[in-house]
């Protein structure tokens, strides 16, 4: 079974124990298809970081039950099937661009040949467009350009699953449109599963196959909306009726009232 298969079902999180108060996320269902792009959308608090690393087996349910690739996410991560891009790139100040995309790689390879890791992130930095600034110090780079070094450090190790937990959201609003589309275009080249986790209704359309809203008091999926626009899609497809319509729908969907 493709190691890129997620799925999980009952799962609850309670952090405290079973007998602590009101549940993170309870009774929540969820499979996502081995290469595809979904992303989950929510107001803050509903839970979409948590459920992201529980499918990504980075951290285990309360109750329930996940299975990637038909195996214990514990096989996964060991593995190094998972690979984690944080809000923050969260870059080493003194190390160049290359060197930070390589470290994971380094360190997960008990420091093994340095060579290899130089290879994996050089060619990472290729696939994020970063080839002429893996010499450049975080303190050089851009927003933009930052966040695509911790995009090539996750890809440096190859993984067959994505985490993204909301990547985009401290770049201004033309940075955060062009690392979109870089963002389609790595997702296309490499046909990782990918799991984003976002607040914006536009980013959540245009990147993915398919959108889970969730709600929260206690975390839970509301709604999945299968998103049926052409690709390769770029910033033309905002003017497309059925992407307005779409937009309509989820904000609907994330109205308060729409979310207990």
């Amino acid at each position: 079974m493709d190691s890129g298969l997620i799925s999980a079902s009952g799962i609850e999180m309670r952090f405290g124990g079973e007998s602590a108060g009101q549940p993170v996320l309870d009774n929540l269902d969820i499979t996502i298809s081995a290469g595809s792009f979904v992303t989950l959308l929510g107001p803050s608090g509903c839970g979409k970081s948590t459920l992201l690393k529980i499918l990504g087996g980075l951290l285990d349910p309360t109750s329930g039950e996940v299975a990637i690739g038909g195996r214990p996410p514990a096989a996964a991560v060991k593995e190094r099937q998972i690979g984690l891009v944080p809000q923050r790139p969260a870059l080493l100040p003194w190390k160049t661009a290359l060197q930070n995309a390589s470290m994971l790689h380094h360190i997960a390879g008990g420091g093994g040949k340095k060579a290899d890791s130089t290879e994996a992130a050089s060619h990472a930095l290729e696939l994020v467009g970063l080839t002429e600034a893996g010499d450049k110090l975080p303190h050089q780079l851009s927003g933009g350009m930052a966040q695509r070094v911790s995009i090539a450090r996750a890809l440096a190790m190859d993984p067959a699953i994505l985490l993204m937990d909301e990547p985009f959201g401290a770049l201004d609003a033309i940075t955060r449109d062009e690392m979109n589309e870089k963002l389609a275009e790595i997702w296309a080249a490499t046909g990782k599963t990918i799991i984003f986790v976002t607040h914006s209704i536009g980013e959540a359309i245009f990147l993915s196959d398919t959108v889970h809203v969730m709600g929260r008091d206690p975390g839970r999926i509301i709604e999945t909306l299968d998103i049926e626009l052409e690709r390769p899609r770029t910033r033309d497809v905002f003017g497309d009726p059925t992407f307005t319509a779409y937009s309509g729908r989820l904000r609907d969907l994330l109205e308060p009232k729409a979310m207990v």
